[in-house]
């Protein structure tokens, strides 16, 4: 079982990031934010001296998440209203979300699949489009379609596509994440990106329920914590209700050969990631250590 670090989450300078986690014993990185842009929009610059320091620094990348498909699904025609003034602002926002969409699946997608190729990342982590509200678990045709067109790219360039598990999203949990994955053919290179936190948000049990629907695809891990309360409110916090304790023992027991990336989400950025980094290991001791006791002696 392999520890990842979320670059931004330890700092915004990725090389800051890679000296830390080198110092802290884990060599492999997932790339998102660098400085006050996302991945693969950063300057030229920057994107010159990111390669070079995966280079220097001898770290690997699991993963690239550009924030592909986090944003809304255009409808198949804008919302109409009798006033010309609320029409024409359902009309503004439905054309932003057709350019978004077609941004994203003609030149964020490619511009992503060769940044990913240039820092030897082997996948990309997309999302499932806002469901704004929508109910039931079904998943739109669009959605499915858009996520078969571009797994079905990054498979041309040799990568993997790994879906997040992320609230208020078509794939919020495990059961809607892996239909998402059936409802888009199931490719070879179509995965998950799994977070419990994210579904414990939206009302899943993700240790066991949501795990055991995801189970066969989980190609990627981020680890953090939430606490939800009755309300529906709720918090990231260090240690919350998702059973990392039951999701680790899981993990390996199945073998789970892929990353768990440490993504806090809190303040301080360096003491919080540093924190979460020695609670994920302690979580694998004790897990491995429950393991050895049970094992029958030989």
């Amino acid at each position: 079982m392999r520890i990842s670090i979320v670059t931004d989450e330890l700092s915004a300078d990725p090389e800051t990031a890679f000296e830390l986690g080198l110092e802290w014993g884990v060599s492999e990185f997932e790339l998102r934010g660098v400085h006050e842009g996302r991945l693969p929009r950063i300057s030229p610059h920057a994107r010159r001296r990111l390669v070079r320091a995966v280079r220097d620094f001898g770290v690997s990348i699991t993963a690239v998440s550009p924030g592909l498909f986090k944003g809304r699904l255009p409808a198949a025609e804008p919302q109409r209203s009798n006033l010309h003034w609320m029409d024409a602002g359902f009309d503004k926002a439905w054309s932003a979300a057709r350019a978004m969409f077609s941004d994203h699946l003609d030149a964020l997608l490619p511009e992503t699949l060769e940044f990913a190729a240039e820092v030897g990342a082997t996948s990309v982590i997309a999302f499932s489009f806002r469901r704004e509200g929508a109910g039931g678990d079904g998943i739109p045709g669009a959605v499915a379609e858009a996520v078969a067109r571009a797994a079905e790219r990054a498979g041309a360039a040799g990568l993997d596509l790994l879906i997040e598990t992320e609230e208020g999203h078509w794939a919020n949990t495990g059961a809607r994440t892996a239909a998402l994955i059936e409802a888009a053919g199931r490719p070879a290179n179509l995965g998950v990106n799994w977070d419990p936190a994210n579904a414990l948000i939206d009302g899943d049990v993700p240790f066991p329920d949501g795990w055991r629907a995801v189970r066969p695809l989980v190609r990627n891990v981020h680890f953090k914590d939430v606490q939800v309360e009755p309300s529906g409110d709720w918090r990231i916090v260090e240690k919350g209700g998702v059973d990392w304790q039951g999701q680790i023992g899981a993990l390996l027991d199945d073998g789970y050969a892929g990353a768990i990336g440490v993504e806090p989400h809190l303040s301080p950025s360096v003491a919080s990631t540093r924190r979460a980094l020695e609670r994920l290991r302690g979580l694998i001791a004790a897990a491995q250590g429950a393991r050895e006791k049970n094992q029958p002696a030989s």
